[in-house]
């Protein structure tokens, strides 16, 4: 399958691919229209969607030098609030090196570009380098998840491998990086992920092969998931003929909700069982 010239592989398609090579194609290839929503009940999910939208706003505003103070007067809602008062008792300012708000970072891989945004990066040149990752999910942290995201391979193996580029302004070895989910919900509970040189030799062969493999097939070779569990949160369900009625994200400790500020919302995402 050829690309466009300009497509740019992500953690958000590559984790579609993994979970959907159809949703992949409808999605990121034919940019085919989403006919129906993800799961019920829908108010509760946009005023989730739009909760989470404000929170990474309220932190980028921080991180471009908008007094806590100012952006707290600004907050209206008890929860959104409550958020931001945990978050600014972390105190990340005080946390010495160079930091990266909201910032992309590119690198050519496979023919092609590879891609993150990253909400948080502290970077202590001949130390190391911190990524974080807020997420607003409602649900509390669970590792094992976690671990199996695109996200966690993609975002520090990237830096990483920026790091090998002598024009990059980064100096750093693989196991000077570490990743840390943190959730505001849960703001006692980090998950935290310290990367090494083996992870990356793994990483940069996984995701060779992922890259290959999408670009050796065509149009009939994205098949549709085995996993009919992903479908039921899936806007693309109706089109492949596996349910009309969208999942009900109260019923379901798996749906995840969050506001991935890198490229789109995405939140018709369910992980498998552990």
């Amino acid at each position: 399958m050829k690309l466009p010239e300009h497509f740019s592989f992500n953690q958000q398609n590559l984790q579609d691919y993994v979970d959907c090579a159809r949703r992949f194609y409808l999605r990121h290839i034919v940019k085919q229209e989403w006919p129906a929503i993800e799961s019920e009940p829908v108010l509760e999910q946009e005023a989730l969607i739009a909760l989470g939208e404000r929170f990474h706003r309220a932190v980028q505003q921080y991180f471009a030098g908008i007094p806590a103070e100012a952006i707290e007067a600004s907050l209206n809602d008890p929860d959104l609030l409550n958020w931001w008062q945990q978050f600014t008792r972390l105190d990340i300012q005080a946390v010495p090196g160079t930091k990266f708000s909201e910032t992309a970072f590119t690198l050519p891989f496979e023919g092609y570009r590879l891609t993150a945004k990253y909400d948080l990066v502290i970077y202590q040149p001949g130390q190391q380098a911190l990524i974080y990752d807020w997420k607003t999910s409602q649900h509390e942290p669970r590792r094992k998840w976690l671990e199996r995201r695109l996200q966690t391979r993609i975002y520090p193996f990237l830096l990483a491998r920026l790091a090998q580029q002598s024009n990059s302004g980064f100096s750093l070895t693989p196991d000077q990086i570490e990743m840390t989910y943190w959730y505001p919900a849960f703001p006692g509970t980090p998950v935290q992920f310290v990367y090494s040189q083996s992870q990356f030799a793994d990483d940069e062969g996984y995701l060779q092969n992922l890259i290959r493999e999408i670009l050796k097939l065509d149009e009939a070779g994205f098949t549709k998931t085995p996993n009919e569990s992903l479908c039921k949160f899936c806007r693309y369900r109706s089109l492949c003929d596996r349910g009309v009625n969208a999942g009900d994200r109260n019923e379901s400790e798996e749906l995840e909700n969050d506001s991935d500020s890198a490229f789109d919302l995405d939140f018709d995402q369910i992980s498998p069982a552990d």
